[in-house]
């Protein structure tokens, strides 16, 4: 068996005892799927999970939202942080959950990969209100969110194998997607992929994240978020949020030029995420 088919085998096989996402993502991805979900059907949902409910609060009444009044309700904090938003922040906060069974530190600074995923999810929400308006940009900021979990599947399951494809990506200065499907076979973009077909997530959300370093290859229904997610990501990198692992920033044009992003919004957006970078950092120490 190849590198390429016991990684795909982890993520596919029924015995592989991947982490399993908590009861309330599952109640929520159903939930949402339906238009009359409402802001009190919502509510209903998390105030179940206390450990949920409590991060939701704190991040309501965190400097990030920067608010006077003290938000105490689980339906005020939807109404101030958004109903997408709430719901991107819940699942996202499962996952990150689910992958804290064991320590990867030797591998990659986990904390440095969330905020690098955080960082993203912010630069893909103000790309999506540039480019598609503000409904979209929340619900794009989960899958900016969740983009890189393939990395950890990497790490956690083939520690030896991929600390070697980081190290001779950093030696190289190679892009760290492509050392990945040298070396591997697979890149960390087509194991998120798996792993999200594996957890039932939508295509809406699955696609993006398969196609975040080749957009242009996404299909059409889904390109424009790929596009997003990508650029986020690389944008990111520009304003030095966080680390993904990869130690080369791909330049991006033609995705540039594709979403209708002028070079001052580019650097708008840069600038504001250094700006931003110490409520990230706090936002991250809420949620995860």
């Amino acid at each position: 068996m190849t590198i390429k088919e016991k990684i795909t085998e982890v993520v596919r096989s029924k015995k592989t005892q991947l982490p399993t996402l908590p009861v309330i993502v599952n109640n929520i991805m159903s939930a949402t799927r339906d238009e009359r979900t409402s802001a009190e059907d919502l509510a209903g949902f998390i105030i179940k999970d206390q450990a949920i409910s409590n991060k939701i609060l704190k991040l309501s009444n965190s400097a990030y939202y920067g608010l006077m009044k003290e938000v105490d309700t689980i339906p005020r904090a939807i109404t101030i942080i958004g109903f997408n938003e709430v719901v991107s922040l819940t699942i996202g906060m499962g996952v990150l959950s689910a992958f804290r069974q064991k320590d990867l530190h030797e591998i990659f600074d986990i904390r440095d990969l969330w905020l690098h995923a955080l960082g993203c999810a912010t630069a893909a929400k103000e790309i999506a209100k540039k480019t598609t308006g503000s409904n979209m940009a929340e619900q794009i900021f989960l899958t900016g969110l969740l983009h890189d979990t393939g990395k950890v599947i990497l790490a956690e399951y083939f520690p030896n194998e991929y600390r070697a494809v980081l190290e001779d990506a950093k030696e190289s200065q190679t892009p760290l997607y492509r050392k990945e499907k040298q070396a591997l076979g697979i890149d960390h973009a087509m194991l998120s992929g798996l792993l999200m077909e594996r957890w039932h997530f939508p295509d809406n959300i699955l696609l993006p994240s398969r196609f975040h370093h080749n957009s242009l290859e996404c299909p059409l229904t889904c390109r424009h978020n790929a596009m997003i997610i990508e650029f986020a990501d690389f944008l990111c990198q520009e304003a030095d949020i966080g680390n993904g692992g990869n130690p080369v920033v791909k330049e991006l044009e033609t995705v540039r030029q594709q979403l209708g992003i002028e070079l001052r919004d580019m650097e708008e957006i840069i600038e504001g995420l250094k700006e931003q970078r110490s409520k990230i950092e706090g936002f991250l120490e809420v949620v995860k």
